[in-house]
């Protein structure tokens, strides 16, 4: 049977139980720094401005298609997203060589980026997904809803009047009321359950399978993960028990190691070959949803690089199957 393809869950798991919002204006939001980009998508304090959910569907869709990992959507031509200022702060790391020069760039960018624990780069919130449509603050807005990635690994929606970051900071729980839903993240996995507007708990994102593999003289190593992101698929008065909705996408990314200790993101290439991966469903015997990718290549590219495989509505039992991942200088992956 062919893979269901739902273009709703290409978003993340909080956006994706939001009810779609009418794309009226509401009268108390201040509209004052819009630019408007095209009919669906604008530009507003900063941060975009999707008209609905459809409108975002159909810009996240475009961006995780691995053919246009080096290229920007027009609509996207004059916003600088995280990740856009993310890789810019990698590159400026790369000449970070002395310890007063690393003390300067942990004071610079302490608010932006995270320095672990092996002096490499990660997001300071958010996931590599919703870096690719944030503005620096972690913001986004899609109909009647303003959704923040926050620096203390939560995901906040609200809607009416904009609110700034020690404004969001004091929104602590769901209040479906007043229109506001909080879920909480951890090392950029969603953790925590929250009543959602479908009132049904249990969004979750998590990692299914992760490698690290390293080179022989151990100064490059490649990450490759398959992530997997569930989402209730009940609407606000249906109690019918169901499946959660499960996208699964695979990433992979290079580093460098530094000449002055540390990692960094390394522009490099990456192939991806016979990736065959296959999903059990429960209930009936032999029914199974497949992802087959006989090769891909992407050259040049700094930063990660994001297939999207399958999106399943149905109870899963089993993922089996395997690829072969290889980046520039990394060559002898095993298959993952």
């Amino acid at each position: 049977m062919k893979n269901k393809i739902n273009l709703r869950c290409l978003i993340l798991p909080l956006l994706g139980v939001i009810s779609i919002a009418s794309c009226k204006k509401d009268g108390n939001i201040d509209n004052l720094n819009e630019k408007l980009v095209t009919n669906a998508v604008a530009i507003e304090n900063g941060y975009l401005k999707f008209r609905d959910q459809k409108a975002f569907d159909s810009l996240l869709s475009v961006l995780v298609k691995p053919e246009n990992i080096k290229s920007k959507p027009k609509e996207l031509a004059n916003f600088k997203s995280y990740k856009d200022i993310f890789l810019e702060i990698e590159k400026e790391y790369e000449n970070v060589n002395t310890s007063k020069a690393f003390d300067d760039f942990k004071n610079k960018y302490s608010e932006i980026v995270a320095i672990k624990s092996d002096s490499s780069l990660t997001y300071k919130f958010g996931t590599p997904l919703s870096a690719l449509f944030t503005n620096s603050k972690g913001e986004v807005k899609i109909g009647d809803f303003t959704t923040v990635y926050t620096k203390d690994n939560r995901i906040v929606s609200y809607k009416g009047k904009y609110k700034n970051e020690s404004e969001v900071a004091t929104i602590s729980k769901t209040d479906k009321s007043q229109g506001i839903f909080v879920t909480s993240l951890s090392g950029g996995y969603i953790t925590a359950k929250s009543n959602q507007m479908a009132g049904v708990e249990g969004t979750t994102t998590r990692v299914v399978r992760s490698r690290l593999y390293y080179n022989e003289d151990g100064k490059r190593r490649l990450f490759v993960d398959i992530w997997v992101d569930e989402t209730p698929n009940q609407g606000p008065n249906d109690w019918t028990p169901r499946p959660p909705i499960s996208r699964y996408y695979c990433s992979s990314r290079q580093e460098l190691k530094k000449t002055f200790g540390g990692w960094r993101t390394n522009e490099t290439d990456y192939y991806f070959d016979n990736l065959n991966y296959a999903w059990q469903i429960r209930g009936g015997m032999g029914d199974y949803r497949y992802f087959n990718l006989a090769y891909h290549s992407v050259q040049g590219v700094y930063g990660p690089v994001i297939i999207d495989m399958a999106t399943i509505s149905e109870e899963i039992m089993l993922l089996s199957g395997s690829g072969h991942f290889t980046s520039g200088g990394v060559p002898n992956t095993p298959i993952f």
